[in-house]
């Protein structure tokens, strides 16, 4: 882009060598990254080398000025073009559509119409250095409307820095060669010499910016995907070890539990099956909603009854077993039998009245984890021998 009125063919050539790793670099994240942003950037750094090299061909056989120069404007539109487009989609995740296409044509006709504008090329330039510093500009200002979460450490700023540089550098053109094409103005030979130095620097801060800034991108989505991930894992292992009806674990969680800690010695303790009286005859009467609510109120009052380290499963349709760490057997079982006393009045849909419900406990003790199991099985036993105690004690009051 060297825009003076003898550019130096050797800093040209080399800010168009110096052009095609960014090209390339693009290209194969593009390849290995599927994102719309990554393929505007490598179409852009691509359509400006290609852009590059043909105005170095027209300055070489000037013969060929007239086909040439115009493919240079017209790659420099595309270049910014696609910068535009590349810094909006990073931003917003906005995509450039098919219907955009047609601005090739004035694009074309406006690179045609420049190529023929003067015999300077200094002048020629003058309107191309505006036109390619809003480009920079707008893509500026799409880059800061990345939202905070998505601007990463580095790329981002380094992007936003670069674009505001070559806006400023382009922009800076407009007045200085126009004062230059004046008659007795002459740029001093160090400036036609290093403006496309320039230029290749600060454009290759940019194409570092835009693979830094897609880097930490892909990395920011990485880490979200991971922590949904885990969220996605945690939320599962609550669901394979959680009763969906009583929030209370279940057989799954226990036997996890006893493996886990099946090796653990010196822990004591007891546990307690606790069976809800007569839930055939709720569901019977007042349908089954009836039921899981008498269910639900069972398993709060147990866990309002225990203490908070205390573990509670749901055992089984109505039944609930309880772990109590380092609670003797008589403890235990006075706690539980506060249930029927929390229980005489549960409000269920279809009852005019709250029901009393009533529950049958069996309690067992424990040595060491390994006898959880054969606890739990004389726990039951006992909850049976009491739930027939209670219904022999009711037939022979004559109730149901």
């Amino acid at each position: 882009m060297s825009p003076v009125h003898s550019p130096s063919i050797e800093a040209l050539l080399l800010q168009a060598i110096g052009i095609l790793p960014l090209a390339g670099l693009s290209f194969l994240l593009s390849r290995s990254i599927q994102r719309d942003y990554l393929r505007y950037f490598w179409r852009a750094w691509t359509a400006l080398a290609v852009a590059l090299f043909a105005l170095l061909a027209s300055f070489r056989v000037p013969s060929l000025r007239s086909a040439l120069e115009p493919l240079y404007f017209l790659g420099e539109y595309v270049f910014g073009g696609f910068i535009l487009a590349g810094c909006r989609s990073l931003a917003t995740g906005a995509r450039l559509g098919r219907r955009r296409q047609w601005l090739l044509v004035p694009a074309a006709a406006a690179a045609v119409a420049l190529a023929h504008l003067d015999d300077e090329f200094t002048l020629r330039f003058v309107p191309q250095a505006a036109i390619m510093s809003a480009f920079f500009a707008i893509a500026l200002r799409e880059v800061r409307r990345t939202p905070p979460p998505k601007r990463g450490r580095i790329g981002t700023p380094l992007l936003e820095l670069s674009l505001l540089v070559l806006a400023i550098l382009f922009a800076h053109y407009v007045p200085v060669l126009s004062w230059s094409s004046w008659p007795g103005h002459e740029l001093p030979s160090s400036y036609a010499a290093y403006t496309s130095l320039f230029d290749l620097l600060f454009e290759t801060l940019l194409g570092f910016g835009t693979v830094i800034a897609v880097m930490e991108r892909e990395h920011l989505e990485l880490e979200a995907a991971n922590r949904a991930l885990v969220a996605a894992r945690e939320s599962l292992e609550v669901a394979a070890r959680e009763d969906p009806l009583t929030s209370s674990l279940n057989r799954h969680a226990f036997y996890s539990m006893v493996e886990g800690t099946r090796s653990a010695s010196g822990t004591t303790g007891c546990v307690a099956v606790v069976d809800v009286d007569r839930l055939k005859a709720i569901n019977d009467t007042f349908g089954h909603s009836a039921g899981d609510t008498a269910i639900r109120t069972v398993a709060r009052a147990i866990r309002h009854v225990v203490r908070a380290d205390d573990l509670v499963f749901r055992w089984g349709g109505d039944e609930f077993l309880v772990v109590l760490f380092g609670v003797a057997v008589e403890e235990a079982r006075q706690r539980l039998e506060r249930l029927d006393a929390a229980l005489d009045s549960v409000a269920v849909a279809g009852s005019k009245e709250p029901l009393a419900v009533t529950v049958s406990v069996g309690v067992a003790s424990f040595a060491t984890v390994a006898e959880l199991e054969e606890a739990v099985e004389a726990a039951d036993e006992r909850m049976y021998s009491r739930k027939q105690a209670r219904r022999e004690a009711a037939d022979r009051l004559g109730y149901a």
